[in-house]
């Protein structure tokens, strides 16, 4: 007994395989910048907060882009 039945796979959005890029990309510019904000200068505070707002929507952008992959 073999199951003959040929459905396709959903297809991908190209948008969303695109803003995960952007999003990874985003993220990963952000994390090999970390180093060069850690120079004792005022406003330190500001700069890391900057940092982590960034990854956060970076990550969102991810998880949103993920959940909206493949077509209905």
């Amino acid at each position: 007994m073999t199951n003959t039945t040929t459905e396709q796979p959903p297809e991908l959005r190209t948008r969303s395989v695109a803003g995960i890029a952007v999003c990874i990309t985003v993220a990963l510019v952000g994390i090999f910048l970390i180093p060069s904000l850690s120079e004792p200068v005022d406003g330190v505070n500001v700069r890391f907060w900057t940092m982590v707002a960034l990854e956060l929507l970076a990550m969102g952008g991810v998880v949103y882009f993920v959940l909206n992959l493949h077509e209905e």
